[in-house]
């Protein structure tokens, strides 16, 4: 895409549009052509656009109030479901709270005739005494380093297959260990757990995978996480789901359809109308625009997420679908840090629920989420959740026991693992 010399230097009505234009890419450049022409190009298409976004963003903050939903929200096909764009929240004294985050990590070691995959989980736990001050407690064991699985992948498949596989086992560890902390763990009274990532195992379309052991492995992943939001539902947990980095476009898309709605005109929101937003928008992804429109402690609206599950509960395929998610999935962003991207969280609620009960339970999980996350000005994510990635990420000294070992075994018997010849070049 190229940005027009012009946009910026003409009339003021071409200068309050984007004006872009898709172009052929070139290619086959010299470097002196790059260094002289393209990559200067390049840069000041970003430049412009900055420039356009951040208008955008100013015209936003000063019709905040116009952007009224209130009329659309109780629409079940309208997924915006408060009535203003972004809120003020307040942190909570979240002393005597146990939070608990679950995190894991898996390495791939792929040989020409067969693949090892190497998978650990772990939980922590955080009992708070004040809002920085906590007893740090691991899961399953005290060390917090002894919750691992090895596999060998010995039927040829494709490595797409693969990762999905070891992906979903990934989750299964996850999730399992969650159910049985709140299972058999007596001594354990948790407030909110905090899942790293979606609290909606995707994508769904794998549940109708051609191989048969994917298919069977996502139906018992799906049958793990019905079981961990009933346990949550039963002993009273909030569970979320916080995810550190998302190219959505999710809230956007709902936020340009809802300006739309709002029909503006010459006398009400006018500045959309020559700013022309539906085509800007397409620009942003939600990180980006509300990193720009929320402050630290604000959050956005709340909105419908995960309605891939409504798609195949309407296809009747898998009459299951409606017993594993009998719920409401909602997401906002929350600003936590004031140098740092908001946090998306996802959240549930029962389907029978009202709208107010959604919106104030958003409240409550950024009143906890706020104190917990809000120690770096440059790193707004939970603590729980930065301890759990910490402990659940393999160490090199870790993995080189468990594969050496493995290797060991395989030469006393004659087996050699050949790697493959991207990975044994001689230059």
């Amino acid at each position: 895409m190229t940005l027009r010399t012009n946009s910026i230097k003409t009339s003021e009505r071409q200068s309050n549009a984007l004006l872009f234009k898709k172009t052929n890419s070139i290619i086959g450049l010299t470097k002196e052509q790059l260094l002289a022409n393209n990559l200067k190009n390049i840069a000041y298409q970003c430049v412009e656009l900055e420039k356009l976004k951040q208008k955008f963003t100013d015209i936003i903050l000063k019709n905040i109030k116009s952007l009224d939903f209130s009329e659309f929200i109780e629409y079940p096909k309208f997924y915006i479901k408060e009535m203003y764009l972004k809120k003020e929240v307040k942190s909570s004294d979240i002393s005597g709270l146990n939070i608990v985050s679950v995190d894991g990590s898996s390495v791939i070691k792929n040989f020409m005739n067969v693949d090892f995959s190497f998978l650990k989980a772990i939980a922590v736990q955080y009992h708070f005494y004040k809002n920085h001050v906590a007893d740090i407690k691991y899961y399953p064991d005290l060390s917090g380093f002894n919750y691992y699985s090895v596999q060998g992948n010995f039927i040829n498949r494709e490595e797409s297959l693969i990762e999905n596989k070891i992906s979903m086992d990934m989750n299964f560890m996850e999730i399992n260990l969650l159910n049985n902390m709140i299972e058999y763990s007596n001594d354990i009274n948790i407030d909110l757990i905090i899942i790293d990532g979606s609290i909606v195992i995707m994508p769904i379309n794998l549940l109708f995978s051609q191989d048969p052991e994917i298919s069977k492995k996502y139906d018992r992943l799906l049958r793990e996480y019905h079981k961990l939001y009933l346990n949550c539902k039963e002993k009273g947990i909030i569970l979320i789901g916080s995810i550190k980095d998302t190219r959505t476009s999710a809230l956007c898309h709902l936020l340009r359809d809802s300006i739309q709605l709002l029909k503006p005109n010459t006398s009400n929101l006018n500045d959309f109308i020559k700013n022309n937003y539906r085509q800007l928008m397409d620009y942003f992804s939600d990180l980006e625009l509300f990193n720009k429109i929320l402050n630290r402690s604000e959050r956005s609206c709340i909105f419908n997420c995960k309605r891939e599950i409504e798609k195949i509960r309407d296809t009747g395929i898998k009459k299951e679908i409606p017993y594993y998610f009998p719920l409401s999935f909602y997401a906002f962003y929350l600003k936590t840090a004031k140098y740092d991207t908001p946090c998306r969280i996802e959240f549930f609620m029962d389907e029978n629920h009202s709208l107010k009960k959604a919106s104030e339970k958003a409240d409550l999980i950024s009143s906890i989420i706020l104190p917990i996350s809000s120690l770096n000005n440059h790193y707004g994510l939970p603590i729980p959740q930065i301890e759990a990635h910490r402990r659940a990420v393999f160490k090199p000294d870790e993995l080189n026991l468990l594969f050496k070992s493995l290797v060991r075994t395989l030469n006393e018997h004659g087996v050699k693992l050949l790697e493959k010849r991207r990975n044994r070049r001689p230059f």
